[in-house]
């Protein structure tokens, strides 16, 4: 008999931190995913720390998808949130899928998916690294239900427009930050969940310029994000917000493009994200 896929199950109190007025925070959400990929690592194959420096094995988000339900999860609504995580992994260990499932109040609140590039670390003091794979006792740990059919990853790390663009509501808006160690991560590379977050606030300054926008004052709907190149701790980047109408539904979809402060081209961004935004 095939093993089944393994998951990890875990119950976390709720606190006005995690909310804004509207639901749970996208930063919350991606938080608890790391939350998850960790604690599913530490039952099922070997701590974190021990993937890093006995393993010398470290792992980077290659794609995001968040998508949250109606109606909102919203701070009143439950004291409790239950996380479910899976992780799988290609044949050649190469790239590892997380699932997520977030529930509260007898319903599904939320569910993301993270595709991680694995990688090898190469220098252990500063975690340098480049593309590797699963050790093979690392790898042979997966049951074959957490092997990932050859084309699936194809599909999964799709990096196409992920929500419809109709009529582009104002000109491109653009503002730089330099990176400080609160937004990156112990090998002073930037935090996913950090730049994530560093896309929401580029999206809520909208509210204070320009046309009436549902920037601030509507629920993100979905979001998805493809991370192409890093940066690192006291780096100058530039985000660059568009806004569209989205075709359908009166939504409103944001698109943010995140690279070095140098003149940014589209096609150079290290970072792309894309929030979808119901109607306020």
């Amino acid at each position: 008999m095939t093993a089944a896929a393994r998951e990890t199950a875990f119950r976390e109190p709720l606190y006005p931190t995690r909310f804004s007025p509207l639901q749970l925070r996208p930063r919350t959400l991606l938080d608890l995913a790391v939350n998850g990929l960790a604690r599913w690592l530490a039952e099922h194959l070997t701590p974190f720390p021990h993937l890093v420096h006995k393993h010398r094995t470290a792992i980077v988000v290659r794609t995001l998808r968040l998508d949250c339900t109606t109606p909102d999860l919203r701070f009143a609504d439950t004291p409790w949130l239950d996380v479910r995580a899976r992780l799988a992994t290609t044949g050649s260990g190469e790239w590892l899928v997380l699932s997520l499932a977030y529930e509260a109040g007898g319903r599904t609140a939320a569910r993301a998916r993270l595709v991680l590039r694995v990688l090898a670390v190469a220098e252990p003091e500063t975690l340098s690294a480049e593309p590797g794979a699963l050790p093979p006792d690392l790898l042979a740990g997966f049951t074959e239900a957490e092997r990932l059919p050859p084309d699936a990853l194809r599909e999964l790390a799709r990096t196409r427009q992920p929500f419809g663009l109709g009529t582009e509501l104002l000109a491109p808006q653009e503002w730089e930050t330099t990176l400080s160690r609160s937004q990156c991560e112990v090998a002073d590379q930037w935090s996913f969940i950090e730049m994530i977050e560093l896309a929401t606030t580029a999206r809520e300054r909208l509210s204070t310029t320009g046309p009436a926008l549902p920037a601030a004052h509507a629920p993100v709907r979905s979001l998805a994000a493809f991370f192409q190149r890093p940066m690192f701790v006291f780096d100058t980047c530039r985000t660059v917000t568009r806004a569209h109408h989205a075709p359908r539904g009166g939504r409103t979809v944001f698109r943010h493009d995140i690279g070095h402060a140098a003149p940014l081209r589209t096609a150079a961004a290290g970072l792309r994200v894309w929030e979808l935004l119901d109607a306020a």
